[in-house]
């Protein structure tokens, strides 16, 4: 019995997942997706052009759709532990005897086994009577200065900040693939859109660690937000407190928070952290939208500038010739159910006093889900991407991308004002378009008429010169500024990358053996005790 107890406390205060079982500093199987077996799903879909196995990160992304579960639920695995901190610490401040301590421990036990197959008593008061039918009326000592507001806003952290490190973990993991993909891809010469047009030259790379940069400050957001989760409310009592001698500090250390809610009204009223939460989750999954919005623009039949891998994609029942960007659709829905969520939390708090209060709207467990199957499915897409190299690069060669470098050459070289160069360069574009010509197929006689026309100027330009200003690959290995798109530039961004990485892996391990230290605290003294 005291084994199945100490593996419950455990489970319920250092899990990462509300299966009960814990996350070791390893990444698990359950939260790296790098480790999932894709050829174990079968799928009668899987037909058409889309033959083969779907990836189990892309079911991932149906599974969490499908899954129910209460915040009542998800929140119960986290009960056990706060139950006996509470018990450990009422006997060490000498408010219950070692005896009736002993009993509640023992029941407690009990009842989590019955709760395994009655979900009713995963609500309190139910679950304190089973309690009370158990070992008799000593079991509501348990309770003594103690709420549910305080009890429930307790368990509630516990869950987000587990939900927190998973979602941290599978951040780090993309910024893991971003920058892998990055550097398979260096000199994967691409346009850059603005306004949805063509723009300028990059790499496939830079466009990736722009990514990178971005998702960069929404994991430090994340970390920045665990400090703040990562607070105890217990001993908040309903809003007031409590006359008995509690020591808060100590069920706090017990249960692995990093300190208090010091404030008893804040402590059951406050909302803040889950309105930040959901704030950090809709700016997060924005940006992960914003990338699937762009590789399925780029996989459209009119781009072919990327192929979605089969085992990311679906098929229609109808069109043989189809092959859907499904998982690019379904993400950007994940990230469409984060914003919703957070303007149902910040409309609730907008409508009710600072108090505790059940109008506010929680962060319930599927939009938690939502960021973690979009962040795996993304990953994957990323990592299985097929980049079409000879179409990118012909349209960085013949769209114009690199007019502004023309412009730049004749500034240069001819010491023309830029505005005048601006003016040069849009009447050779038009007579180029009005010959039907490609960018690559610009003369040097066309750039002197233009200059000529415009200016009244005669210049000494040769093919060498004009060739260099207009080829895109020249363009990008010439732009070698901090944060620029030159195989030299990207490769420190990449590297940069890493090091941040390393340091949030760090990070991350250390929150998981903390948690697990105090597990495993907590297991040794309700079986001293009992």
């Amino acid at each position: 019995m005291k084994y199945k107890l100490a593996l419950a406390i455990l489970a319920s205060a250092a899990a990462l997942n509300l299966q009960g079982q814990f996350l070791s500093q390893n990444i698990s199987k359950e939260t790296h997706p790098k480790t999932k077996d894709n050829t174990s799903l079968k799928d009668a879909s899987r037909i058409g052009l889309t033959s083969g196995a779907k990836a189990a990160e892309f079911q991932e992304l149906y599974d969490y759709e499908n899954k129910d579960q209460s915040l009542a639920d998800a929140m119960f695995p986290y009960q056990p532990s706060v139950h006996r901190a509470y018990v450990i610490m009422l006997r060490e401040q000498n408010i219950i005897s070692k005896n009736e301590a002993s009993k509640i421990l023992a029941g407690l036990s009990t009842v989590d086994s019955l709760a395994e197959k009655d979900a009713s008593l995963h609500v309190y008061m139910p679950y304190e009577a089973a309690l009370i039918k158990q070992i008799g009326s000593v079991g509501g000592k348990m309770h003594i200065g103690r709420s549910r507001n305080d009890l429930d806003n307790t368990t509630n952290r516990m869950f987000l900040r587990d939900k927190l490190l998973q979602i941290i973990e599978s951040l780090i993991y993309f910024r893991e693939t971003l920058a892998a993909k990055a550097s398979e891809n260096l000199e994967t010469v691409m346009v850059a859109y603005t306004h949805r047009k063509e723009a300028q030259p990059i790499t496939l790379a830079h466009y990736l660690m722009a990514l990178d940069e971005s998702f960069s400050k929404s994991l430090a957001r994340y970390i920045e937000l665990y400090a703040r989760i990562n607070q105890s409310p217990l001993g908040s009592g309903a809003t007031g407190g409590t006359g008995w001698p509690l020591n808060r500090q100590r069920v706090s250390e017990l249960l692995g928070f990093e300190g208090l809610v010091t404030n008893t009204i804040e402590g059951v009223a406050g909302w803040d952290h889950i309105a930040e939460f959901a704030s950090d989750n809709a700016i997060y999954l924005s940006g992960v939208s914003r990338l699937a919005s762009e590789i399925q623009l780029w996989s459209s039949d009119e781009y072919k500038m990327a192929e979605l891998d089969n085992s990311f994609a679906g098929i229609s029942s109808m069109m043989p010739q189809k092959k859907n960007p499904d998982a690019l659709e379904r993400s950007r829905k994940a990230s469409n159910l984060s914003i919703g969520q957070l303007m149902s939390i910040l409309s609730s708090l907008n409508a009710i006093e600072y108090q505790h209060s059940g109008t506010r709207y929680p962060l319930d467990p599927k939009p938690l889900e939502a960021v973690l199957a979009a962040t795996h499915a993304m990953t994957g897409v990323i990592r299985t991407l097929h980049p079409n190299k000879e179409v990118m690069l012909r349209y960085a060669k013949e769209n114009f991308s690199t007019m502004t470098d023309l412009a730049d050459m004749l500034v240069k070289d001819y010491h023309i004002d830029f505005r005048d160069a601006h003016e040069v360069v849009a009447i050779i574009v038009k007579d180029a378009l009005s010959k039907k010509l490609t960018a690559d197929k610009i003369t040097v006689s066309m750039v002197k008429e233009a200059v000529h026309k415009q200016l009244g100027l005669m210049i000494q330009l040769n093919d060498k010169q004009l060739q260099s200003a207009i080829d895109p690959l020249q363009s990008i290995t010439r732009k070698t500024g901090e944060g620029m798109p030159s195989p030299l530039s990207v490769s420190k961004m990449i590297n940069s990358s890493k090091s941040d990485i390393i340091k949030r892996k760090e990070w991350l391990n250390a929150q998981k053996e903390h948690l697990h230290q105090c597990a495993v605290n907590l297991s040794m003294l309700t079986s001293t005790i009992q």
